[in-house]
Formats: structure tokens, C-alpha cells, sequence
């Protein structure tokens, strides 16, 4: 045997001349191969200008000097190349990378574990099991399950960013391609995202950080309801018949103008046309369950805007919906001071601007227009305003009832009759104000009933509501020449108002 058997150095054999220069040849080859660090891993062809001494991991396709020698350890000894093919088993420091490489008896791989794995240095601030580390990724891990077990007692993972503008998240892939994110992303808030493609996100969920407010951008829900009543302004309990309306007053259940305005109605369509001015309506958030609505996100929108943008204010915020088909909304987040009923005013940039079914709701996003069922509309507008007039009557002095709307009272003994007390058909939002109209069976002054005294209608010298409460009230008709306990008919309208 002319060579040792693991590193192939030469033996100086016996009767040998010019010992030393099978010794030398030894000597260059262990200074190259012992405590082996190489430059680089990544060359196919030699550098220009070697140091003495330098050692390369030779790439595939080498060429040049090293053609022939991928895989080898080349080593620049006294002005050539000595090339050397390693062994299983070798290790190699490589310092451009600061990694360690061992040769697997096919190919150079990062040491750890076989095949990609590695295992960095803490002095690489990197540490990759069965997974090669990098500059961003710099704990990796490539493993069927992982496990962060307690040490006797709980366990928490913490996940800390800079600031409130970072991001602190789980990010789920598939093929290395974004499908899912929870976390504190871009602000405090506690978001889920979801994303079919890696590129295109939707907010599936937010959890405000001040209020602990869940919103569902994307999943209407029944419990997430139209905080605005009567926005398709289908119920007109005052017969509004469209046209001027000055500052203040209501036309449709729940609308009033602010500012002297101008309302248009498309029945066809069931669009609304706003000529001139604005209109608004109070929201109260007791109605919905809420206390307040401070620091809440809230979404406003419309359908088909046409015409011009529409500013829409809330409390003490306010947005724009530009013009455009389909639902068309903006995204608000309430001030802190904003407790209590809510204004919410709606202001076209121009005139003519139509628009339907306006919406107010809790979140981030615009759903779908979701009517509710027609009795429990007309129960929270009756909650605000009800008459004792037919339907498609506005209240109005010296209308002529039919009998189907005569009312009887009882006198006392000093001509005074109390009608049959008046039960509203849904209680109201408190003591209501009530107003008083006559009907045209005698000439009487606006605001008195009438009642029939056996042979004629006669007008009653006064008439007022009494014992007014949120469920109903009685009228008191005061009279002459009436017979204690004797039961009258009575005929005349009435209006009651507890609107905000």
C-alpha cells in the first residue's frame, strides 16, 4: 500500500530517494484538507487572483483549471491548482456563508441533518432544524408536528412588533403562497384575513382593540340589523306627499328635513330624489341593544347613487359614497364622544341626486339590502309617531271620518265628557305630545272634537288629551246642556309624537 487508506497520503517507502519530496506532498495535502474551510462553494470556474493557501468547493459545470472537478476541493498551492476529492464524511467550514457543510459521499449539504438541512451557528444569529435558515426567516423548522410544552405549570408564545403600525401575525400557506393571517396586522386591532390567491385579502373578522366590538365585514347577520328605520321610506304615516319641506319637518316615518329641502318619490323604482337640502334621522342605540356607540365602526351605505356624492354624517364624523351602480358605501369609526342618540344627516354634493335603501350597520363593510318583515318596521316608526287617521290621510283640521272612526264618552256632572281612552298599537318611545283635530260635521275651531247630542253634531268649547302616558291617552271634551252618565258620540282626529 503506497498511500494512507482515509486521506490517500503518501508513504515515503523503504530505499526511497529524494525522501522529502513525497514528505512535502503530504505536508501541502493535510494543510489543505485538515480543519478544512473553504472561500467559496458556489464557483464554477477559478478566481483570477488566489491567495496562497486558498481551498474552493468546486460547482457543477466548472470549467478551466477545474474542469472536470465539481464537487472537489481545490486548493492554490505554490501557483497551482491541487485538486483533492473528498471523502464521506468531510466537513467543511464554508466563510462566505458562515456555515458548515459536510459531503454525503454525492453531494456537499448543509450539516445537521442530511439532505437541506442545517443547523447555524449562534454566532450566524440563524438556526435551521432539517431546514435551511436565512437572513429572514432565521429560526426554521421543517418537521410533521411541533411541540412548545409547559414546564410545570402553563406556556405562553408571545409574538412582539415595534409598533402599533407593524405587523405581529400567523400567516398560513399553501405551497408557500398567503391563504390565511391572525394577528395584530398594520394596527392593534385582533384581525382574521383570508386570501384564495396570496394576493387579494378580505377582513373576515376584526376585534376592535378599545372596544372588544366583533365585526363580520363579509357575513350579514340578523343580530347586525339596519340601525337606520324606514330606509327603503316605504311607511308615510303622515301621507307626506313630496315636494318642499321645510327645516325640521318630517315627510317620510323617521325623515326630517334639515334645512328648508325639496323630496321627489319614484313608486315605480322606489327611488328617492332629493331636490334640494338634506334630511336625517336620530338613531337611538338603546333600540338595537347598545348603550352607546362610542369609538364603534360603522358602515353607511346606499344603492344606485346618482346624481352627486353624497356626504353622510354621523355624530361627530363624516364620510363621502360616491356615485356609481349597486351598493356604494363608506366606512366610519365614531369618536369617542359620541354617546348617546346619533344625528345621522344626509348631504348631496348636487341637485338632482337619487338614491334607495339607505343602510346603517356595525362593521367594516356594506351587505346586502335585507328588508325586514313589514310589521316590525311599521312597530319601531309607530314607536316614534302613530295618528288616528286612515291610512294614506294626513292629519289634517276639518276631515270627514266615517262612523267606522266615531268614538263614544261618557259625561259627568259638569258637561264634561271623557271618550273611551285611546290605546296605541305599539307603545311609544315615551310620553308622547299629542295633537288635537276637528272633523267637519259643525263649524267648530281647529283643534276641538265634536260630539252628536241626539238630534245634532255640536262642537265641543274645548278639547284636550289627558292622562297621556307611552301606551295611550283619553280625550276630555267639555260641552253644554249634557246629562250626567249618559253616553255621547264623538268624532275628531288625533296625532301623537315622541320622535327625537
Amino acid at each position: 500500500m503506497d498511500d494512507t487508506p482515509n486521506l490517500g497520503l503518501p508513504y515515503i517507502l523503504a530505499a526511497q530517494s529524494q525522501k522529502h519530496v513525497t514528505h512535502n506532498e503530504a505536508i501541502r495535502a493535510l494543510d489543505a484538507i485538515v480543519q478544512l474551510a473553504v472561500v467559496d462553494l458556489d464557483l464554477a470556474a477559478p478566481p483570477d487572483s488566489p491567495i496562497e493557501g486558498a481551498r474552493y468547493i468546486v460547482a457543477a459545470s466548472s470549467i478551466g483549471a477545474w474542469a472536470g472537478h465539481a464537487g472537489k476541493v481545490a486548493a492554490w498551492q505554490d501557483g497551482t491548482w491541487v485538486v483533492h476529492a473528498p471523502r464521506e464524511g468531510w466537513l467543511a467550514w464554508v466563510e462566505d456563508e458562515d456555515k458548515l457543510y459536510g459531503w454525503d459521499g454525492t453531494a456537499w449539504v448543509a450539516a445537521g441533518g442530511g439532505g437541506a438541512a442545517s443547523l447555524n451557528p449562534a454566532t450566524g444569529a440563524m438556526v435551521g432544524i432539517n431546514a435551511t435558515a436565512d437572513t429572514t426567516n432565521r429560526l426554521a423548522l421543517k418537521s410533521p408536528a411541533s411541540l412548545f410544552d409547559n414546564d410545570g405549570n402553563g406556556h405562553q408564545q408571545k409574538i412582539n412588533k415595534a409598533a402599533a403600525g407593524d405587523t405581529a401575525s400567523q400567516l398560513y400557506q399553501t405551497n408557500y403562497s398567503g391563504r390565511a393571517e391572525i394577528g395584530l396586522i398594520g394596527d392593534d386591532d385582533f384581525l382574521f384575513k383570508v386570501s384564495p390567491d396570496g394576493s387579494s385579502w378580505k377582513d373576515a373578522m376584526r376585534i376592535d382593540c378599545t372596544t372588544g366590538v366583533v365585526s363580520l365585514p363579509f357575513t350579514p347577520l340578523g343580530v347586525l340589523p339596519n340601525l337606520l328605520i324606514n330606509g327603503d321610506f316605504g311607511i308615510n304615516q303622515r301621507a307626506f306627499a313630496f315636494g318642499a319641506l321645510a327645516d325640521g319637518a318630517f315627510g317620510v316615518d323617521r325623515w326630517r328635513a334639515s334645512g328648508a329641502s325639496n323630496l321627489g318619490w319614484d313608486a315605480a323604482t322606489q327611488t328617492l330624489t332629493l331636490n334640494s337640502g338634506a334630511i336625517r334621522q336620530v338613531v337611538e342605540p338603546l333600540v338595537w341593544g347598545y348603550s352607546n356607540l362610542a369609538s364603534f365602526q360603522i358602515t353607511a351605505s346606499v344603492e344606485g347613487l346618482t346624481g352627486g356624492n353624497l356626504t353622510v354624517a354621523v355624530g361627530s364624523v363624516s364620510g363621502i359614497i360616491t356615485p356609481g351602480s349597486g351598493r356604494r358605501s363608506v366606512t366610519l369609526t365614531l369618536g369617542a364622544g359620541d354617546t348617546g342618540n346619533l344625528n345621522v344627516t344626509l348631504t348631496p354634493s348636487r341637485y338632482p341626486t337619487w338614491w334607495k335603501r339607505v343602510k346603517l350597520e356595525l362593521g367594516a363593510a356594506a351587505t346586502a339590502w335585507q328588508a325586514r318583515p313589514t310589521v316590525e318596521e311599521v312597530a319601531l316608526c309607530m314607536r316614534y309617531y302613530q295618528n288616528g287617521f286612515p291610512n294614506g290621510v294626513a292629519p289634517v283640521e276639518g276631515y270627514t271620518f266615517t262612523q267606522s272612526y266615531y268614538a263614544s264618552g261618557i259625561s259627568d256632572t259638569g258637561n264634561r265628557l271623557y271618550a273611551v281612552p285611546v290605546t296605541f298599537q305599539v307603545p311609544m318611545r315615551t310620553t308622547p305630545t299629542v295633537f288635537v283635530f276637528r272633523s267637519n260635521v259643525a263649524a267648530t275651531t281647529n283643534g276641538r272634537w265634536q260630539y252628536f247630542n241626539g238630534s245634532a253634531w255640536v262642537a265641543g268649547s274645548s278639547t284636550f288629551p289627558g292622562t297621556i302616558n307611552e301606551k295611550g291617552f283619553r280625550m276630555t271634551v267639555d260641552g253644554t246642556g249634557l246629562t250626567a252618565g249618559s253616553s255621547y258620540l264623538l268624532i275628531g282626529g288625533w296625532a301623537a309624537s315622541s320622535e327625537l
